[in-house]
């Protein structure tokens, strides 16, 4: 028996009995994703959960209550689902998940044919004026970053007529709330683009803990099937047409040429090429994204089922995801001003210099940090790093050979204004996959990695970007596990 307040079904429509003997699915007034429009819920969430009931079999009713009384049922009641929950490092042991429903991003959005052109935070923090909502997250965001140029405004209605009006360069808010809040005030999502991603959250479904595994597994099972057949797609772009739903798998990159950047609006790169290529065989949807490398790289320590890639394999990660490759390669060299006279023979001499620029969180970082150094003055823009060198701020900067020459150029020199002094050293870098991805899942990608190799796609695919690049040792594969074919 399966019952559920579905779109275009009234709120009172459903029996006592029901509610005492099947699973309690709660969710909060939250649009687009689920309110009562007319006497009825409605919305995103609420359609696809409610094809969930039907496809399930699940004997369930949906309840709009306040977030916090879902909530509390959720810890304390055994057969309770509520959603749309944003998964938290901090709530994904309480509960059993279901997901991912939608996608919740925090974008800088710009005028329409503005030119304002964002690929990291420390762009951003250039920018005039950013309008945000006082108390909202995405305000929240921004000051947990350290913005000092945001100017808060009492509504998203009153953010968008600023950016609409000039007054503002950028507005920070949801990918969620932006279309209504620009119909509100007559415009649409044609009026604005989206500069960059702050953040990422994604919603699930929240199952108490005590609730079957069974049912959940269900759950899970019945929404993978949606997402391959299709409706899932179709009730996503009924109510967000501008979005990418969140597919089975969550594909993440970070901006990164020539091994991943984007390119004509579209993810682009050698190692973006080679992931789309892998996924193409699998069946898997292109929703690549591109985003911050802290943002990519969050998502993957948390949700389950992200693909996060390029990341080099080091010793503070290896534990902490999945890996697929080697897929590219390169050397990590500290580099001088040119006629700067600085000749480095070992690492105990470059411990010595006054200060050595590195871009934060990158591995290159990492590394001399596990040297042991603590003349390093970190920045999240690499191409902060080239200025410091050249106007002096510091003696030497880190960056990988494959990757300088554009970091470099968008910085506003040339390699000829600089010159390699020492290799720190030559690594490998791969896919990595988020820990909870099931070990085949892992195992499918590689032997789809190999097949490529074998067949020489890999190399067609990486000569496109680097034609003179040396590719023997990335070409050696083991003895093949199943046909390419």
């Amino acid at each position: 028996m399966v019952l559920a307040i579905l779109p275009g079904f009234a709120v009172g429509a459903w029996a006592a009995a029901a509610e005492a003997a099947g699973l309690k699915v709660l969710t909060e007034e939250s649009p687009p994703l689920n309110f009562i429009r007319d006497g009825e819920v409605t919305g995103l969430a609420t359609e696809v959960v409610g094809e969930l009931v039907k496809r399930t079999g699940t004997a369930a009713r949906i309840r709009l209550v306040p977030w916090q009384e879902g909530y509390q049922a959720l810890l304390e009641q055994p057969d309770v689902a509520l959603f749309s929950t944003v998964m938290t490092a901090e709530r994904k042991p309480l509960f059993q998940w279901v997901g991912p429903l939608a996608i919740l991003d925090t974008n800088l959005y710009a005028r329409k044919g503005s030119g304002i052109a964002i690929t990291n935070l420390d762009d951003a923090r250039k920018v005039d004026r950013i309008a945000t909502v006082a108390k909202y997250y995405s305000d929240q965001v921004l000051a947990k970053e350290g913005f000092a140029n945001a100017q808060s405004y009492p509504s998203r209605e009153a953010t968008v007529r600023a950016l609409l009006d000039g007054k503002v360069n950028l507005l920070a808010s949801s990918n969620l709330g932006m279309p209504a809040a620009l119909e509100k005030m007559g415009g649409s999502m044609d009026d604005v683009e989206n500069a960059f991603t702050l953040s990422t959250d994604l919603f699930y479904i929240a199952f108490s803990k005590r609730a079957s595994p069974r049912l959940v597994a269900r759950w899970q099972d019945a929404l993978d099937e949606m997402k391959r057949d299709g409706s899932f797609a179709r009730i996503y772009a009924r109510w967000l047409p501008a979005e990418i739903p969140p597919g089975i798998f969550q594909l993440m990159t970070e901006e990164y040429p020539p091994v991943t950047f984007m390119r004509d609006s579209k993810p682009s790169g050698f190692v973006t090429d080679i992931v789309r290529e892998i996924a193409a065989r699998q069946a898997i949807p292109d929703n690549i994204r591109l985003t911050s490398w802290k943002n990519a790289y969050n998502m993957a320590l948390l949700h389950p089922k992200v693909v996060l890639f390029s990341a080099e394999r080091t010793p503070e990660r290896e534990k902490l995801f999945q890996w697929v490759g080697p897929v590219g390669k390169n050397s990590a060299m500290l580099y001088a001003r040119k006629g700067a006279g600085i000749t480095i023979d070992s690492l105990e001499q470059a411990r010595s210099v006054a200060a050595i620029a590195t871009t934060t969180n990158w591995f290159t970082e990492q590394h001399l940090r596990r040297e042991g150094f603590r003349n390093l003055l970190s920045s999240p823009d690499p191409r902060t790093n080239v200025r410091q060198l050249m106007n002096g701020e510091v003696q030497l900067s880190i960056f990988t050979d494959i990757t300088i020459p554009e970091i470099v150029r968008d910085a506003g020199y040339g390699m000829q204004d600089l010159e390699p002094v020492f290799t720190v050293l030559q690594t490998d870098f791969y896919i990595a996959f988020s820990r909870d991805t099931p070990a085949d899942v892992v195992q499918a990608w590689q032997s789809t990695l190999d097949c490529l190799k074998r067949e020489g796609t890999f190399e067609k695919i990486y000569r496109r970007y680097l034609p003179d690049a040396g590719l023997d040792d990335l070409l050696k594969v083991g003895k093949p596990s199943a046909s390419c074919h």
